[in-house]
């Protein structure tokens, strides 16, 4: 069906000639277009999870957009189906547990990590309302981007701390979508999980990361600049935990 945003209306007069010109461009003006943008997809998805929260997975696209306070044609402009918006959800929820570790001691971002999952609302919401969509949720999926994501910032901080077992790293956080625990027990849970990991050869550092790769407040998890295309690069290369 066509979109009535999309139509152009012409006069049927034609309009006096004009001299052509060089299209004048505002500095700065795509930056704060793309800044905009940008800020529009962060508020379509803390609406959606705002709805799923309520309602569970079987969302309408009008409630997504009432719930982040556009209109559904803003909507439709970033996701055109309910299950965009879904997976959308799912990558952005697990990139930004990923990037609040950033710069934190290995056993304090794999706590802080757990009971983020633990005391997600999402979480909560799905265990209240769908509880089986979560079961499906809390697998672990080697071709789920989300998935893919979170193994790929394990894989690098424990290689780069000559630590193995990301596979199993991976299974326990996933544990805490169907099981949430307090901050007491998930700390005798890194214990016992960091005494069991297996060590390993630790990546050779470029020059002038070793002092920073030495040190106790090396990121726990590559931060956000790093790129998904970097992670990525190190989950393929890396051996099964």
């Amino acid at each position: 069906m066509t979109n009535p945003l999309d139509t152009l209306f012409r006069t049927t007069a034609a309009p006096p000639p004009i001299a052509s010109a060089a299209p004048v461009r505002t500095k700065g003006s795509h930056s704060r277009a793309g800044n905009a943008m940008s800020r529009t997809r962060s508020a379509l998805l803390a609406g959606a999870a705002a709805a799923v929260e309520v309602s569970g997975t079987k969302i309408a696209m009008a409630q997504v957009a009432a719930s982040a306070g556009v209109a559904k044609a803003t909507l439709y402009n970033h996701f055109r189906t309910r299950d965009a918006v879904l997976d959308e959800l799912v990558v952005a929820q697990v990139r930004a547990i990923v990037e609040d570790q950033a710069g934190k001691p290995l056993p304090t971002a794999l706590a802080d990590a757990a009971a983020a999952i633990s005391g997600h609302p999402v979480r909560r919401g799905l265990a209240r309302i769908e509880p089986a969509t979560l079961a499906h949720l809390a697998v672990v999926d080697a071709n789920a981007q989300g998935w893919q994501l979170a193994r790929a910032s394990l894989v690098g901080v424990l290689t780069a701390a000559g630590r193995g077992g990301a596979d199993t790293v991976l299974r326990w956080l996933a544990s805490y979508l169907i099981t949430p625990s307090g901050p007491s027990a998930i700390a005798a849970d890194v214990a016992v999980l960091l005494a069991g990991l297996p060590h390993v050869q630790p990546a050779a550092a470029q020059p002038g990361e070793a002092e920073s790769a030495a040190s106790p407040s090396s990121p726990a998890f590559p931060s956000a600049s790093d790129g998904f295309a970097t992670a990525l690069a190190g989950y393929a290369s890396a051996p099964a935990g």
